[in-house]
Protein backbone atom coordinates (compact mmCIF):
# COMPACT_ATOMS: atom_id res chain seq x y z
CA UNK A 1 0.00 0.00 0.00
CA UNK A 2 1.10 3.58 -0.71
CA UNK A 3 1.67 5.99 1.58
CA UNK A 4 -0.86 8.64 0.62
CA UNK A 5 -0.89 12.30 2.01
CA UNK A 6 -4.98 12.27 1.88
CA UNK A 7 -7.42 9.95 3.17
CA UNK A 8 -9.59 7.36 0.97
CA UNK A 9 -12.92 6.54 2.89
CA UNK A 10 -14.66 4.49 0.32
CA UNK A 11 -11.29 2.13 0.45
CA UNK A 12 -10.67 2.01 3.77
CA UNK A 13 -15.13 1.26 3.85
CA UNK A 14 -14.06 -1.48 1.88
CA UNK A 15 -11.28 -3.20 3.47
CA UNK A 16 -13.26 -2.74 6.96
CA UNK A 17 -16.11 -4.83 4.94
CA UNK A 18 -13.87 -7.40 4.37
CA UNK A 19 -11.83 -7.70 7.59
CA UNK A 20 -15.75 -8.24 8.69
CA UNK A 21 -16.85 -10.87 6.31
CA UNK A 22 -13.25 -12.90 7.02
CA UNK A 23 -12.35 -12.07 10.20
CA UNK A 24 -8.58 -10.78 9.04
CA UNK A 25 -7.58 -8.31 11.53
CA UNK A 26 -4.77 -6.89 8.62
CA UNK A 27 -7.55 -5.41 6.60
CA UNK A 28 -8.42 -3.27 9.46
CA UNK A 29 -4.91 -2.16 9.84
CA UNK A 30 -4.92 -1.38 5.89
CA UNK A 31 -7.89 0.41 6.59
CA UNK A 32 -6.89 2.88 9.49
CA UNK A 33 -4.64 5.44 7.71
CA UNK A 34 -6.57 6.11 5.09
CA UNK A 35 -8.98 6.90 7.31
CA UNK A 36 -6.46 10.03 8.36
CA UNK A 37 -6.32 13.38 6.55
CA UNK A 38 -2.60 15.06 6.53
CA UNK A 39 -2.25 18.07 7.63
CA UNK A 40 -1.65 20.70 4.57
CA UNK A 41 1.95 21.31 3.36
CA UNK A 42 1.57 24.51 1.60
CA UNK A 43 0.64 27.79 3.35
CA UNK A 44 0.45 31.08 1.53
CA UNK A 45 3.30 33.77 3.12
CA UNK A 46 1.60 36.80 5.05
CA UNK A 47 1.25 39.77 3.05
CA UNK A 48 0.37 42.16 5.62
CA UNK A 49 2.81 44.16 7.82
CA UNK A 50 2.27 42.61 11.97
CA UNK A 51 -0.08 44.35 13.75
CA UNK A 52 1.89 46.16 16.65
CA UNK A 53 1.21 46.33 20.53
CA UNK A 54 0.20 50.20 20.02
CA UNK A 55 -1.86 49.69 16.81
CA UNK A 56 -3.89 47.14 19.20
CA UNK A 57 -3.80 49.36 22.22
CA UNK A 58 -5.11 52.70 19.76
CA UNK A 59 -7.95 50.79 18.36
CA UNK A 60 -9.16 49.73 21.43
CA UNK A 61 -9.17 52.93 22.75
CA UNK A 62 -11.22 54.11 19.66
CA UNK A 63 -13.67 51.69 20.06
CA UNK A 64 -14.23 52.39 24.15
CA UNK A 65 -14.07 55.92 23.45
CA UNK A 66 -15.95 56.44 20.62
CA UNK A 67 -18.82 53.58 19.79
CA UNK A 68 -20.13 54.94 16.86
CA UNK A 69 -17.09 55.20 15.04
CA UNK A 70 -17.03 52.18 12.26
CA UNK A 71 -14.16 49.42 12.00
CA UNK A 72 -13.33 50.35 8.65
CA UNK A 73 -12.64 54.25 10.04
CA UNK A 74 -10.97 53.01 12.45
CA UNK A 75 -8.55 50.80 10.56
CA UNK A 76 -7.82 53.64 7.67
CA UNK A 77 -6.83 55.83 11.13
CA UNK A 78 -4.80 52.72 12.84
CA UNK A 79 -2.98 51.90 9.77
CA UNK A 80 -4.50 48.10 9.94
CA UNK A 81 -4.85 46.26 6.99
CA UNK A 82 -8.30 45.39 7.26
CA UNK A 83 -11.49 45.74 9.26
CA UNK A 84 -11.67 42.36 9.72
CA UNK A 85 -8.78 43.01 12.39
CA UNK A 86 -10.13 45.91 14.24
CA UNK A 87 -13.08 43.70 14.42
CA UNK A 88 -10.70 40.67 15.91
CA UNK A 89 -8.59 43.73 18.07
CA UNK A 90 -11.90 45.48 19.61
CA UNK A 91 -13.44 41.99 20.37
CA UNK A 92 -10.10 40.59 22.46
CA UNK A 93 -10.14 37.55 19.70
CA UNK A 94 -6.45 38.91 18.61
CA UNK A 95 -4.55 39.19 22.13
Amino acid sequence: MKNNPSSDIPKARSLLQTALKLKDWRYVRAALPLMVRAKAVRRARSKHKKITPEQKRITRLIAAREPDTSLHEITNRVGLPNAGRASEIVTWKRK
